[in-house]
C-alpha cells in the first residue's frame, strides 16, 4: 500500500509540497495514476512529462512516467528540463491528451510541485482538477486501482534515465519545435533586418532565468538574431542561493545593479527575468527600475490592439486598473476571474468571448493565438519586439500609452500566519467582523476571489488567502502612493484587531 497523507488538495495552479515532507514520490505515483484514470475511456492517450531545475524533479518526472505508463499511457518525457509553455505548447503541437509539469513555480528551493496541462495547450480547467483531486483522495485508492504499489525506487529511476535504456516511454526534444514557433509568432525573422540600425545595435539585454528552466531559452533566440545579451543566474542551482525565484522587484538585486551601470551610456539596455518554470517575467529598464507585470501587460495589450487584434482581454481581481483605463480608452471589452491562470485559459478557449489576451499580477500573460497560457518567454521576446518597432524603450513606451507618467500607484503585502490564523481570519471576512477601511467612499465589493472594496476614487483595496502558499494577501491600488498606503495599512491594523 502507498502511504500519502490523508488529503491531498490542489490549489490556484497545481499541487505543491515540502520535498520529502508532503511532496514525495508516492504522492507523485498517487496523482499520476488519478490522472490516468480521468483519462482513460478505451481509446490511446499520450501525456507528455515535463520538468524543472529543482531537486529531484527529473526524478519526480520519471516516475510520473512510470505510472502513467503502467495504466496504459503513452507518454513522452522531455530529454532535458523545460519551461511550463514549453510542455504546454509540446501538449497542443502533438496532439497529447494531456501534460504534467513537475515544478513548484517560484516558491523556495525546499518545495516541489506537480501542474497538470489540458490537451488545449494551457493549464487544467478547474472542473478537471477536481475530478482527479477526488479520483486521488478515494479512501480505497490503492486496493481498487492498483493492486499493489507502483512506487519506484530512486536507483531505478536512475536506471531508466538514459535516452535508449527504457522502451516503456520515449524521450522527444521539446526545445527545438517551441524556439522556431517563438520566431514566426513573434516575427522577428522580419521585424529585424527591418528594425533601425542604430536601436538594433544600442540594444543590450541581460538575462535572468534565477536558476531556473528558462535557462537557454532567450538566449538561443537572441543569438539567432545576434542581439547583444549577457546571462546571470544561468547555472543549474537547485537551491536558488541567494533568492526565490521569482521576479518581482526584491528578488532582482543584481539585475538592477548591472542595469544601472549598463543604462547610464545606453537607455536601450533592457533586463528580463523569468520564475523558476519561465512561465512569468519582470523586466527592469535601463536605469535600473522595476518593471512590473501591469506595466507589461499594459505594454503588450497596447501593442496588440494597434496592430488589429480585437475582442476580449481578460485580467484577474488582483491587476491593475491601468488596464480598466486602456481597454475603456479602445472599446474592447474586459472581463475579471479569480486568481489563477487556469480561469483566464477557461475564457480564452470559449470562442465566444473572444479573448485575445489575458494577464495576471504575478507576471503571467497570455496571448491566446500562441497558447492560452502563460508564458515568460514569449513575454520577453514581444517586448523587445515592441521596443524595436516604436524605437523607444519601455519607459518612452510606457509614457505614450499614459500620456505621461504611470498613473497608479500598487502595492502587494503578504501576511505569513500558521494555517489556523489565517482560518480565523478568512471566517471573520466571511462573517462581515472585518471592519472595511474608508467605507464611507466604497462604491462595490467584488467576492469572486477573496474580498475586494473599490472607492469612489478608483482606488481598491483586496484581501485573500494564497491558493499554494500559507500566507494571506493584501494589495492595494490608487492614484496616490500615500493612499495605498493608507489602505494596506488600515488593512493590517484591522487584521491585528481581530
Amino acid at each position: 500500500m502507498i502511504s500519502v497523507p490523508v488529503s491531498i488538495k490542489f490549489g490556484t495552479d497545481g499541487f505543491r509540497g515540502i520535498i520529502g515532507d508532503n511532496f514525495t514520490f508516492d504522492i507523485v505515483n498517487r496523482i499520476s495514476l488519478s490522472l490516468a484514470e480521468f483519462l482513460e475511456d478505451g481509446s490511446p492517450k499520450t501525456v507528455a512529462v515535463g520538468y524543472d531545475t529543482r531537486f529531484l524533479s527529473k526524478e519526480f518526472a520519471l516516475a510520473a512516467a512510470e505510472a502513467l505508463v503502467s495504466k496504459g499511457m503513452n507518454v513522452i518525457l522531455s530529454d532535458n528540463f523545460c519551461p511550463s509553455p514549453v510542455l504546454s505548447y509540446f501538449v497542443k503541437n502533438k496532439e497529447c491528451a494531456a501534460g504534467i509539469m513537475l515544478t513548484a513555480s517560484h516558491n523556495p528551493f525546499m518545495f516541489n510541485g506537480l501542474k497538470f496541462k489540458n490537451a488545449f495547450g494551457g493549464s487544467m480547467l478547474e472542473s478537471d482538477i477536481r475530478k482527479i483531486e477526488k479520483i486521488a483522495n478515494d479512501a480505497d485508492f490503492d486496493k481498487e486501482r492498483t493492486g499493489k504499489s507502483y512506487y519506484v525506487a530512486p536507483a531505478a529511476l536512475y536506471q531508466c534515465a538514459c535516452p535508449g535504456g527504457n522502451n516503456r516511454f520515449k524521450y522527444a526534444d521539446f526545445k527545438k519545435s517551441y524556439i522556431e514557433h517563438l520566431i514566426g509568432f513573434t516575427g522577428l525573422d522580419k521585424i529585424v533586418p527591418n528594425a533601425d540600425e542604430n536601436v538594433l545595435k544600442s540594444l543590450d539585454v541581460v538575462i535572468d532565468p534565477m536558476f531556473g528552466s528558462g535557462i537557454g531559452y532567450l538566449s538561443s533566440v537572441l543569438k539567432k538574431f545576434s542581439i547583444k545579451h549577457g546571462l546571470i543566474n544561468n547555472t543549474v542551482n537547485p537551491s536558488f542561493p541567494g533568492l526565490n525565484p521569482e521576479p518581482i522587484d526584491k528578488n532582482l538585486v543584481k539585475l538592477k545593479s548591472i542595469l544601472r551601470k549598463r543604462g547610464f551610456k545606453n537607455k536601450f539596455a533592457v533586463g528580463f527575468a523569468t520564475d523558476g518554470d519561465a512561465d512569468r517575467i519582470g523586466a527592469v529598464d535601463f536605469e535600473g527600475n522595476f518593471i512590473d507585470s501591469h506595466k507589461i501587460f499594459s505594454i503588450i495589450l497596447s501593442y496588440l490592439i494597434k496592430e488589429g487584434y480585437s475582442g476580449s482581454v481578460v485580467k484577474t481581481v488582483s491587476v491593475s486598473k491601468s488596464i480598466d483605463y486602456i481597454c475603456k480608452k479602445h472599446e474592447i471589452k474586459l472581463l475579471e476571474t479569480p486568481i489563477g491562470f487556469k480561469n483566464i485559459a477557461a475564457l480564452m478557449i470559449k470562442e465566444k468571448d473572444g479573448v485575445f489576451l489575458g494577464g495576471e499580477e504575478s507576471g503571467g500573460i497570455g496571448i491566446t493565438s500562441h497558447l492560452p497560457e502563460r508564458d515568460g518567454i514569449l513575454n520577453a521576446l514581444m517586448l523587445l519586439k515592441i521596443m524595436l518597432a516604436n524605437r523607444k524603450n519601455l519607459n518612452e513606451i510606457l509614457i505614450d500609452i499614459f500620456n505621461g507618467h504611470y498613473p497608479y500607484s500598487y502595492k502587494r503585502e503578504d501576511l505569513h500566519l500558521e494555517e489556523g490564523k489565517k482560518a480565523r481570519l478568512i471566517n471573520s471576512l466571511k462573517t462581515g467582523n472585518f471592519k472595511i477601511p474608508l467605507k464611507k467612499n466604497l462604491i462595490s465589493s467584488n467576492l469572486i476571489d477573496g474580498f475586494k472594496f473599490e472607492y469612489d476614487d478608483d482606488s481598491w483595496l483586496l484581501v485573500r488567502p494564497s491558493g499554494t502558499e500559507p500566507v494571506l494577501r493584501i494589495y492595494a491600488e490608487s492614484k496616490d502612493a500615500e493612499k495605498t498606503d493608507l489602505l494596506i495599512n488600515k488593512a493590517k491594523e484591522e487584521m491585528d484587531n481581530l
